[in-house]
């Protein structure tokens, strides 16, 4: 069974692989392309997530080479395979292998963990970590009477699966507190000064911290200054809480149509896990880790919001377990296989509506039409903006340049983590703007990066319609003169007007 789950996962993953990179997927692309050297120090107080994904990332591509985007999700593939072979043994171990197979089932076809699984990001390694983590404490929690050898290889797990979790993310940090508050809530061997083993777990902690002390020093670093990269995360609200937990932690992308059936039938099913099987304390522990975790993301966020879906993805592995506890109940092979059908249906069902909405932006199909113009000028504003160009050209040019000019237009600067990356702005020495008087300019938009807002701001394309289109253009001649006009460049950013006195 686990082998068939498997090659079914396998197979879905890389049969949706298919479509377009977005922009933070071009931004690792970015940073893997920087020296190991460059990455592993005080340079990455720019940029918020840590260097370990991006550090296997650059591995993959030295090893392979040049390669399309199926091959570029490989890695984030195979964590997602893996993270459903490592919860289909903790499941197994403690609910049986039926039980197991429906949970590694609900991954396998699970919108959610499909989406991440492309990727290319540090998210679906964040969650094998975080389900290696989890299912080394559950052991570590049943396990009273195991061997030395399997307790020590249980803490190893722990330990290294939280470690990593912190050099992949940011909020990685939070599974420690949720962690020991949660073995201390479901044994009494862990309680501080009461239990036998409260100093292993106090060591244990100890060790996560001194491992990760590198992350934790740069997220310190960060906290020293306004961080502009965190600028677009706003505290959601309870209602919005709740509506992304519902989402994000269910398994499903939208708390609308078959998606929210979908949830709530697997929030019913932990539900029914917790009262069916919490004197196990497996369940007692998938409990209190699934509550401590929403509680503390939540008052976290009262503070530095981080309540978005990608950082609650791996959360999803605790309501999983608690609804394979409630299967193992089920003695009865008609109610099993029912109960699994309809949970398998309504994950492909939410699966199949769900996919459209995979791809995020189509850089490459812009990219492509200004390649194919051979007087074809890039746009976007902020040095972000112009970093994720300059990479998704040469990604899809398969170069290792970019021929074609990219223009950041200033103003845009919550992508703090590219200042002086973007690509050099044609100018002559005085820094006017220097194209061809024949240049076709187009304009790459997203959320609050508006080229053409910051031009009609100057007065500039008065006759275009506003739009928030992704992709807009040719511009022709007419717009190249009136910008290399009143615009200046400056330290790789085209000011659409000149502060100041324009250099002579």
């Amino acid at each position: 069974m686990f082998t068939g789950i498997m090659v079914f996962a396998a197979v879905l993953r890389f049969a949706l692989a298919d479509y377009p990179l977005w922009f933070d997927e071009y931004a690792s692309l970015f940073f893997a392309h920087q020296p190991y050297a460059r990455l592993w120090s005080d340079w990455m107080v720019r940029e918020t997530n840590p260097p370990l994904f991006y550090s296997i990332l650059r591995g993959w591509m030295d090893l392979v080479g040049p390669m399309d985007r199926v091959i570029l999700r490989v890695p984030t593939i195979v964590a997602s395979l893996l993270t459903i072979a490592v919860a289909y043994f903790g499941m197994a171990r403690h609910y049986g292998e039926r039980a197991a197979g429906v949970g590694a089932v609900l991954l396998a076809v699970s919108a959610q963990q499909i989406a991440y699984a492309h990727q290319v990001r540090g998210y679906s390694f964040l969650a094998l970590a975080l389900t290696i983590s989890f299912f080394s404490l559950m052991r570590i929690v049943t396990s009273a009477d195991r061997g030395e050898r399997e307790r020590i290889t249980s803490w190893i797990g722990y330990v290294g699966g939280a470690i990593a979790a912190i050099y992949l993310h940011g909020t990685g940090f939070l599974w420690v507190p949720i962690a020991t508050l949660a073995v201390m809530i479901v044994d009494r061997r862990f309680v501080p000064f009461v239990g036998r083993d409260w100093l292993r777990l106090a060591m244990a902690d100890l060790a996560i911290v001194a491992g990760a002390f590198w992350a934790l020093y740069i997220v310190y670093q960060q906290m020293q200054v306004p961080n502009p990269n965190l600028s677009w995360l706003h505290y959601a609200g309870i209602r919005g809480s709740l509506k992304l937990y519902w989402a994000s932690t269910l398994l499903a992308r939208d708390p609308w149509g078959i998606q929210a059936v979908s949830a709530t039938l697997l929030l019913a099913a932990a539900l029914f896990g917790i009262v069916r099987t919490f004197r196990q304390k497996a369940t007692q522990l998938a409990t209190v880790c699934w509550i401590g975790a929403l509680g503390l993301f939540f008052v976290f966020s009262l503070k530095q919001p981080v309540l978005v879906e990608r950082t609650l993805v791996w959360i999803a592995i605790l309501p999983v377990t608690l609804a394979c506890a409630g299967v193992s109940t089920l003695r009865g092979s008609r109610a099993f296989l029912i109960l699994a059908s309809v949970l398998t249906a309504l994950g492909v069902a939410n699966l199949a509506a769900t996919r459209a909405d995979f791809t995020i932006e189509d850089w490459e199909s812009a990219i492509v039409q200004v390649l194919n113009d051979p007087r074809g000028v890039i746009v976007v504003s902020g040095e972000g903006g112009a970093v994720i160009a300059d990479e998704a050209c040469r990604f899809a040019d398969r170069r290792d340049h970019c021929r074609v000019p990219i223009l950041a237009l200033s103003g845009q600067t919550n992508n703090a983590w590219a200042k002086g990356y973007a690509p050099k702005i044609p100018a002559v020495g005085n820094g006017r703007l220097a194209l061809a008087p024949t240049a076709n300019l187009y304009l790459i938009q997203r959320y609050d990066e508006q080229p053409l807002r910051d031009l009609r701001a100057v007065g500039l394309l008065n006759n275009v319609e506003d739009s928030a289109d992704f992709f807009l253009g040719p511009f022709g001649p007419p717009l190249v003169a009136n910008l290399e006009r009143i615009a200046c460049v400056r330290d790789k950013v085209l000011y659409p007007a000149c502060p100041g006195p324009l250099p002579r």
